[in-house]
């Protein structure tokens, strides 16, 4: 298992902010039960996704390295990438084992070496105007029949309130706000079919479409006063069953998940 973090004061404020998630997630369930029991539910559906076969894997834009770090323990070979060199040290001093290397780069600009079967950009694409430069760029990254992963918060879901891609107009005028490291940053949210109309025109086929992460995980609408005294298997249950319900997952899910893959032959 990976190292806990040890606190640096020295730390510029967004690697401290990067510790304060990293301890309500990973290492201190008590901070806030719902927030953990959230990212845990996150990290397992990831987990499942990339299987037990051993495959080559691309995590895009991977702040701390979490997802990075359980996917080499659990026997594939990583590759973790982020624009933060400070977020790529905090993730390496979390290393314990596993095939993993972290590069700093900027995806949509700098060459990413070599070819994956599966790459995962998730929660990265709501904070750039250009999604079409980012799904092409990855694209390139995937062998043929390889698959991309792409999560984001869910713009039909009951408590958004952000416009969706399609009503911000000119991504010119957005520029500014890409880029940003938290949910802070957050200033639209994508409708399904958007994202599917994206990965669409990048040219992936085989495109899938799932919810996930109701507020019975999440904690919203006042349910993360469940957390801590409902056990979590309970709590996940519940959510598998509103998930079920097309329409109801839809409406009641945070996130939204759209997957891909390169056609055999390109």
């Amino acid at each position: 298992m990976m190292r806990p973090p040890i606190f640096n004061p020295d730390w510029p404020h967004e690697v401290q902010a990067l510790y304060r998630h990293d301890m309500q997630e990973i290492w201190d369930p008590a901070i806030a039960p719902h927030v953990w029991n959230q990212y845990h539910n996150q990290l397992d559906y990831y987990l499942r996704i990339a299987g037990d076969r051993r495959q080559a894997i691309l995590d895009v834009g991977c702040a701390q390295g979490t997802l990075a770090l359980l996917l080499a323990e659990h026997g594939h070979q990583v590759t973790a990438v982020d624009l933060r060199p400070a977020f790529l040290d905090y993730a390496r001093a979390r290393y314990t084992d596993g095939d993993v290397r972290f590069l700093c780069a900027n995806v949509l600009e700098d060459d990413i070496p070599g070819v994956y079967d599966l790459i995962f950009a998730n929660q990265i694409i709501e904070h750039l105007v250009y999604p079409d430069k980012l799904l092409g760029r990855l694209m390139a990254c995937l062998r043929p029949g390889g698959r991309l992963v792409v999560t984001t918060p869910n713009g039909d879901y009951l408590k958004n309130t952000l416009p969706s891609f399609g009503q911000l107009g000119d991504p010119r005028d957005w520029e500014h706000r890409q880029n940003t490291a938290d949910g802070d940053g957050h200033f639209f949210a994508y409708l399904k079919d958007e994202l599917m109309g994206l990965l669409r025109s990048a040219g992936f086929t085989a495109i899938e479409v799932s919810f996930f992460e109701s507020p019975m995980i999440s904690g919203h609408m006042k349910l993360r006063y469940l957390h801590g005294t409902v056990p979590v298997s309970v709590l996940r249950t519940v959510d598998k069953l509103i998930v079920r319900v097309g329409w109801l997952g839809r409406m009641l899910c945070h996130q939204l998940m759209v997957t891909g893959a390169r056609p055999v032959g390109t």
